[in-house]
């Protein structure tokens, strides 16, 4: 079974008190509502594991990690996949598909089914505020053409935040 947990946080999960770099904590994983979350606690407030616990470890905080990577908003990227809704043009159409794949994971589009459209399977998503429906075809990309794609949504996000 294969889990992605987020890196160590910012603070302690405890006492609030922000980390600084080098230190040492105590992550723990817990199940609540049905999902698995980290929580960090600073040594000085480590008390062992919680009830429950599905495991816990102790790790060192590293430096904040500086990132030339834009954070986008989902609403910002629901913007973009709304401008790509009707382009004829492939690549844009696998830059839709990303950005639909990547609304999916942020919740901000739902899928409602997957249909064949042409022999293809396509998906059937709604916007979380009640837009569309929107068919986005399934796309077939190879590790060059994704990295290709992510670099095209990075630069776009640094040309709008300058």
């Amino acid at each position: 079974m294969e889990f992605n947990i987020r890196p160590v946080g910012k603070s302690c999960a405890k006492s609030g008190r922000q980390f600084r770099p080098g230190e040492f904590c105590w992550s723990v994983l817990v199940e609540k509502d049905g999902q698995l979350q980290r929580q960090d606690i600073a040594e000085d407030a480590w008390e062992g594991p919680p009830t429950g616990a599905i495991g816990h470890w102790r790790c060192q905080v590293t430096g904040v990690a500086e990132t030339s990577r834009p954070k986008f908003d989902a609403d910002s990227l629901f913007d973009y996949f709304l401008q790509l809704n009707d382009s004829p043009n492939i690549v844009q159409q696998q830059y839709r598909y990303v950005l639909a794949l990547l609304l999916l994971r942020k919740r901000r589009l739902i899928l409602e089914e997957v249909v064949t459209i042409d022999d293809r399977p396509t998906m059937r998503l709604v916007g979380s505020g009640g837009e569309g429906p929107f068919d986005v075809p399934e796309e077939e990309l190879s590790e060059d053409q994704i990295d290709r794609l992510q670099q095209q949504l990075f630069d776009t996000g640094r040309s709008i935040a300058a």
